[in-house]
């Protein structure tokens, strides 16, 4: 079992066994493992996007895996959701319809090289965490989209992504601790309400992982 494929199967058992989470759908897609990628890696490098070493590292051998669960506890409002796909899966899902997120004409520029990463649908009306390809650039820039037309680049890579994913369970708009934006600004009223939350409950929850960096992140963009 690939490395990134056994941290996201426990992050998926972590939730599905924690009396704090009530799992409303689970999924995994095609794939399974012993999969060697070499030759998915040859490929994308040919078509012009040749992966580092540390991205190779974070493949798993599934098109994807999801998971949409809630907070079991009726005093606490708390969703998460994720369909996060592998590289090569993602690199090839393009936006099928921009004006969903674009305000103006020139937004569809920058919106038609974007690639489908993460799919946030379930629980997150509709959110997508996407990847653009730069031909010849190892590593795909992160960006963030959602259903306010809002669309902001994240300091993260893939790797990144699955790991802080891994962390805070796909919580509903954890992407925003790693975008350059203001959590006080009253768009994030509910974005914010949901993280701090997250960091109030989480350690306890989840006490194998290490919140502070988090809390940090948000300190700074309060």
């Amino acid at each position: 079992m690939l490395p990134y494929e056994r941290r996201l199967l426990h992050a998926i058992r972590e939730v599905r066994e924690s009396p704090f989470c009530d799992v409303k759908y689970e999924q995994v897609g095609a794939g399974g493992t012993g999969l060697d990628p070499t030759g998915i890696f040859e490929m994308m490098a040919e078509e012009g996007f040749p992966l580092t070493e540390r991205l190779k590292e974070a493949y798993f051998p599934y098109r994807y895996m999801a998971l949409h669960w809630i907070s079991a506890d009726p005093e606490v409002s708390l969703v998460g959701d994720f369909s996060v796909m592998n590289i090569d899966t993602g690199s090839e899902r393009k936006l099928l319809n921009l004006d969903d997120f674009a305000w103006y004409e020139s937004d569809k520029a920058l919106l038609s090289e974007l690639s489908i990463l993460d799919d946030i649908s379930r629980g997150g009306s509709g959110q997508l965490a996407t990847m653009r390809f730069l031909p010849g650039v190892s590593s795909p820039e992160i960006w963030y989209l959602d259903r306010f037309h809002t669309f902001v680049k994240l300091d993260l890579d893939y790797r990144d992504y699955l790991d802080n994913l891994i962390i805070t369970k796909g919580v509903i708009g954890w992407q925003y601790l790693f975008a350059d934006v203001s959590l006080n600004d009253s768009e994030f009223s509910n974005t914010l309400d949901n993280i701090k939350i997250m960091l109030r409950v989480f350690p306890e929850h989840f006490p194998d992982y290490d919140y502070a960096p988090l809390q940090e992140r948000l300190e700074a963009r309060l």
